[in-house]
């Protein structure tokens, strides 16, 4: 009974999320003829703006449970989302074991699970995060005006070998210009493309504990270069060499 009560909450929401949104964006997305049915995937995508979780997850054809910053729950908005959508804290820049096994089961259970490789918005906090630092200063971070990849950590490599599951790249660009447009008085147009599924992803058997990391680097550098390809070459930053 309490699941049907959610999924009907879920469902008003995404109603009224487009309902409001719709006068502020224009929203088109391309590629859903990759999406596959009835399978638990990984969603990979880039990382420009607050808005874009919250926009795939109401455009988007299927139900996203995204992989959410711990800090960003002290948001309102976010930890209302979180509580509805059963949305996934994590911290960053360390492994989060109790992250990891409840996106793993998420998986199984055939849901998808949105994951950004970047592992935040402003590239001047890169090293915070890699250092698992709590990010406390949030507001002023809330989109990458450049709107260019930064390079991303290797949290999806470990993810993806722990899930044995295929993932699903999705650009999604113009996020980065909503709060400008919006001052403004203009509407903002939001693409999201949505790439072929790729892996699963696994590392050769006995690898020495010591040389993971190099694997998992070498897998996360993979996927962002298939979220690359999905967008034009001056907004792949650091994954140019890419078809």
């Amino acid at each position: 009974m309490l699941a049907a009560l959610q999924a009907t909450l879920q469902s008003i929401l995404v109603f009224m999320g487009r309902a409001i949104s719709s006068p502020f964006v224009s929203v088109s997305i391309t590629g859903l003829e990759h999406i596959p049915r009835s399978e638990g995937l990984i969603l990979v995508s880039n990382h420009f703006s607050w808005f874009d979780g919250p926009l795939m997850m109401i455009y988007m054809p299927m139900r996203i449970v995204f992989l959410l910053a711990v800090e960003t729950e002290r948001v309102c908005f976010f930890r209302f989302l979180s509580r509805t959508f059963n949305l996934i804290p994590i911290w960053r820049g360390q492994v989060d074991r109790k992250a990891m096994r409840l996106a793993v089961a998420a998986l199984k259970e055939g849901r998808t699970i949105g994951v950004f490789p970047e592992g935040g918005i402003d590239p001047a906090l890169a090293s915070s995060r890699e250092r698992g630092e709590r990010i406390e200063q949030i507001a002023g971070h809330t989109a990458r005006h450049s709107a260019n990849l930064i390079q991303a950590q290797s949290g999806i490599g470990l993810l993806a070998t722990q899930a044995q599951t295929r993932l699903l790249p999705v650009a999604i660009l113009g996020t980065e210009k909503i709060l400008v447009n919006l001052r403004r008085l203009r509407r903002t147009q939001v693409r999201i493309r949505v790439g072929r599924p790729f892996g699963p992803l696994s590392i050769p058997e006995n690898t020495p504990r010591r040389q993971r990391r190099r694997h998992f680097d070498t897998l996360t550098q993979e996927t962002m270069r298939q979220i690359a390809a999905l967008l034009p070459p001056g907004n792949r930053g650091p994954y140019q060499d890419v078809a």
